[in-house]
């Protein structure tokens, strides 16, 4: 491009007003521009013009294919109905004239002896620093600059547009939450491209304050939407309020769909993390508060095939800090953009009325009540229902999450390392693939793989640098160029380990209770005493995999009927059996990590877990004496790798928090152990569940 074109781009950029933005006219803009700017193309197919084959499309694809046409595109999302248009200074303003704002201030004043005056001055600045800033004009430069990096890193975008088109039908009837996948910084990004793509208000973005500090993007992102909270604010009532206040004002005037996370942070392990309920209570409020009379969910699940922080996931596994977030470490990460991170695919789930699933579980009637001017608590029905719509959410992203093959390769190859072979034929690793494949598919995995064509050098390349092709064979590195950063030679064999496993972790969500059964099954058993193993192991395994509170009986009938539907289980008088080695060895593959995890975690435990609150200590230290025992607990690592991942270790120690075994202090740092007898016993007998050799302990 030109100097004297980048120039006339600039000027024209300049000349359009925040406020007339969305009411342009794209062709006079366009006609406006130099000839060279312009790629002469016409639109793809819209979302309108979709027929019945028209379920998914290529988001790298859709609209102009120019990426200045496509940013200078006439858009016009729909409005919400009772909209009134306000920019971001007089929503900050209503928010400090809130009732719930000065209610608090009025009694910190009370409390701590300062003037309404200097509390004024402080929310002003908390919001201040809070609040969004809005720019349509930064939205759609910042827009084409990313759908062009997206062109040249990404294969495709597949978006699901059933679940799009549902969303903009009622962007202009009720208030949406937005609620994605976490699994890398691209989501939010993601997120309102794929809006502003077909033509749906984006959304307003709840994002944590580290990004607030990198030096101009933090300045971009407040112009494209996000707002910025505090890690953990405790108890500070102001910020609360302001928070609160500030994210529900959003909902009630519907000036912009609200995203936010339900995990509260990205998951560096492939699986979902446990939800998060403060947020969603929040949001959900001014429903029970009867001030909006629906609200509309929205659950969004991003599938890649590969991410960009894959290696820094796993750093971040094996007890490597975690860089700050800072501008000068994005730019030296522009390595990226000399490497293909495969294909994404976008869902749009089954969109959720709030208003249709509080029915029978929660009563309004009880805050109408309520004086205005009280700001009433939340009452424990209300708690009940936000918690029971978090998990469903989270299991309706996990229901729509997409399968890639190289996932199920690193299963394969991480089954094979266990018996010490690091190194396959490239025939019999396709071959043991497509095996693995169909039985995913049979399982009801959402995999994408064709077997009309050969794609093993695409799924290898999806698992470098970990794994490589060489002279006919699937390698496995024992030491990944990416470990150099590691000290010990042990934990540089662990580094392969551990991302092939984060891989495998993917898809667990689809097969965790068939695994769960074949670990069991490893002889006959009734069927009474297989589903009380299956609770028991279930229990042990919940910090580690999402399952629906009080939904075992029915899991298990579910599993099971799958299993006997495929000729995998026998259930002959009353007595169930796995008649399929071959299977149940692959679904045992999958859990015997985790397990293998804990039983090390706890053994250690038994041992030096401190007796009394008086020698108590962290739970950072303790995860960190385990991960070093388990290091020289092995001969060799191929038999642990994955052991020594501080996330699986830490999650082993708060299974025995919520089993009342241990006890942590409420800000979850420090642990000791309540009763060391029945701590023994117990894992002992958790030790039988899983099979009877390791009772040993």
């Amino acid at each position: 491009m030109s100097g004297a074109s980048s120039a006339d781009l600039s000027v024209v950029l300049k000349q359009l007003s925040e406020e007339c933005r969305e009411e342009c006219d794209v062709d006079q803009i366009a006609a406006a521009l130099p000839e060279d700017l312009l790629e002469e193309s016409d639109l793809t197919v819209s979302l309108e013009d979709e027929g019945e084959g028209g379920e998914v499309e290529n988001l790298l694809l859709h609209g102009y294919k120019s990426e200045i046409k496509w940013s200078l595109k006439d858009y016009r999302p729909p409005r919400y109905t009772y909209v009134r248009y306000r920019v971001p200074s007089m929503i900050r303003e209503e928010v400090l004239q809130s009732n719930r704002v000065r209610r608090v201030i009025s009694m910190l004043c009370k409390e701590t002896g300062r003037s309404k005056d200097q509390l004024d001055k402080e929310a002003t600045d908390i919001l201040e620093e809070m609040g969004h800033e809005f720019s349509m004009t930064i939205l759609r430069f910042l827009g084409g600059l990313i759908r062009k990096v997206f062109k040249q890193i990404i294969t495709d975008v597949t978006v699901h547009t059933e679940g799009i088109k549902e969303l903009r039908r009622l962007s202009s009837q009720k208030p949406l939450l937005l609620i994605p996948t976490h699994r890398s910084y691209l989501d939010f990004i993601l997120v309102t491209w794929l809006l502003y793509s077909y033509d749906i208000k984006t959304p307003v973005i709840a994002a944590g304050q580290d990004f607030m500090f990198m030096k101009g993007v933090g300045m971009l992102l407040r112009r494209c939407g996000a707002y910025f909270i505090r890690r953990s604010f405790g108890k500070d009532k102001l910020y609360w309020a302001l928070f609160t206040e500030y994210t529900q004002t959003h909902i009630i005037n519907g000036d912009a769909p609200v995203e936010f996370f339900i995990e509260g942070t990205r998951s560096r392990t492939g699986k979902s993390l446990q939800p998060k309920f403060g947020m969603l209570t929040i949001a959900l409020e001014p429903f029970f508060d009867a001030r909006v009379s629906d609200v509309a969910i929205c659950p969004i699940t991003l599938s890649y095939e590969k991410t960009v922080e894959e290696n820094l996931h796993v750093r971040e596994m094996m007890g490597i800090p975690k860089p700050k977030e800072s501008t000068t470490g994005l730019i030296k990460a522009r390595a990226i953009l000399d490497n293909n991170y495969g294909r994404i695919h976008v869902k749009a789930g089954q969109i959720i009325s709030v208003y249709e699933a509080a029915v029978g579980k929660v009563d309004r009637k009880l805050r109408a009540v309520v004086p205005r001017a009280i700001i009433p608590s939340v009452h424990p029905h209300e708690r009940t229902f936000v918690n029971e719509l978090a998990y469903r959410i989270l299991l309706e992203q996990q229901a729509n999450a997409v399968v890639f093959p190289c996932s199920v390769l690193a299963a394969v190859l991480l089954l094979h390392i266990k018996k010490k072979v690091w190194s396959l034929d490239l025939c019999k690793a396709e071959s043991e693939l497509m095996w693995a494949c169909d039985l995913l598919i049979k399982m009801g995995c959402n995999l994408v793989w064709d077997r009309k064509q050969s794609c093993m050098d695409h799924v290898i390349r999806m698992l470098s640098p970990v794994v490589y092709c060489e002279e006919g064979h699937v390698i496995v590195h024992k030491t990944p160029p990416t470990a150099v950063y590691l000290s010990s030679s042990v934990f540089k064999q662990c580094n392969s380990l551990i991302s092939l496993g984060r891989r495998r972790n993917e898809f667990m969500h689809s097969l965790i209770h068939v695994a769960m059964l074949a670990k069991i099954l490893f002889h006959p058993k009734s069927k009474e005493r297989t589903l009380e193993q299956y609770q028991r192991l279930r229990d042990i395994m919940q910090y580690e995999f999402v399952f629906m509170p009080d939904s075992a009986p029915a899991d298990f009938d579910k599993a099971t009927k799958q299993l006997i539907n495929l000729d995998l289980v026998k259930l002959t008088d009353n007595v169930y059996k796995f008649v399929d080695m071959e299977v149940k060895d692959f679904l045992v593959s999958l859990i015997d990590p985790f397990l293998i995890t804990y039983m090390d975690s706890w053994q250690f435990c038994i041992s030096y877990m401190p007796r009394t609150l008086q020698h108590s200590q962290s739970l950072k230290n303790l995860c960190k004496r385990i991960q070093t025992y388990i290091s020289v607990l092995y001969c060799e690592p191929y038999l642990y790798g994955e052991s020594i991942n501080l996330n699986v270790i830490e999650n082993s120690i708060l299974v025995l928090a919520k089993l009342s075994l241990v006890s942590l202090d409420k800000g979850k740092t420090q642990v000791f152990c309540v009763d060391p007898f029945l701590f023994s016993n117990t894992i002992r007998e958790f030790a039988l569940t899983i099979h009877p050799m390791t009772s040993k302990l």
